[in-house]
């Protein structure tokens, strides 16, 4: 008998916009792990105290360091304080345990992964996409980002000018070794139905979404997700935050 696939989603650095990501999940039956960090970014408003508190109530809180630095370019010690901090505070925030980490900028070597495990976190997320499994908590990967497709909104520099099929030249390959037709690259949202569907048929063990609220904003990605979730909704998936999601891949021995 298969078992039933995970779904789990996953926001990062701790936006204000979140709450309305956490209002649409919770409309849709589904959970989340907002990965919340205290500094502002991208000129946005960020969670208040009070806000991160509120929404610990209906989905998790995860660590993101304290500034949001690429962890491995840090001295040891340095490294250690933002990841260690970073628990602390949140959890004097929530009076809940903090038991998951997200590193920032997806930025990490074996030396962080160490600190991060000698921290008492049980898992951690990467921004690896497009997987269904993971081998190793502390390198947990991603199936599905919420961010521009195919075609590049943001030209913010002489690369991203020069290149505007980026996100989906990034991710071209790896979706055609999945099954993913080229007639369903036309947009974000048939890609991440027809994306969805095919770990249903592979017996996947989890799909794992996630983003930045501040983008959903910024590419007008509001409606897609909204749908996108109403889709998921309609199957016989389990919706999980991202510490059960580690807790049952390792009870069923896919860890």
């Amino acid at each position: 008998m298969m078992e039933r696939m995970y779904f789990t989603t996953s926001w990062d650095d701790g936006y204000q916009r979140d709450l309305h990501v956490s209002n649409l999940l919770s409309a849709y039956g589904h959970t989340g792990t907002f990965y919340v960090s205290p500094g502002p970014q991208h000129g946005q408003h960020m969670l208040t105290e009070e806000e991160i508190r509120k929404l610990s109530d209906r989905h998790e809180i995860g660590a993101h360091t304290l500034s949001h630095p690429r962890l491995s370019r840090l001295p040891r010690e340095e490294a250690q304080r933002e990841i260690v901090e970073s628990k602390k505070w949140l959890e004097g925030i929530t009076g809940r345990p903090c038991t998951m980490f997200c590193y920032p900028k997806g930025d990490f070597d074996a030396g962080i992964v160490s600190l991060v495990r000698e921290a008492g976190f049980e898992g951690a997320r990467t921004v690896e996409e497009l997987r269904f499994d993971a081998s190793d908590p502390f390198t947990l990967p991603t199936t599905l980002y919420a961010t521009a497709f195919p075609v590049r909104k943001e030209w913010d520099s002489v690369r991203k000018i020069l290149d505007p099929l980026g996100p989906l030249r990034a991710r071209m390959k790896r979706l055609w070794s999945i099954g993913v037709s080229p007639w369903r690259w036309g947009s974000w949202l048939s890609m991440s139905k027809k994306l969805f569907l095919k770990a249903l048929k592979r017996d996947a063990a989890f799909f794992h979404l996630w983003g930045h609220s501040w983008q959903l904003d910024q590419y007008g990605m509001w409606n897609d997700l909204n749908e996108f979730l109403q889709f998921v909704r309609k199957y016989d998936v389990i919706s999980l935050t991202n510490r059960e999601l580690v807790r049952k891949l390792k009870d069923r021995k896919d860890l």
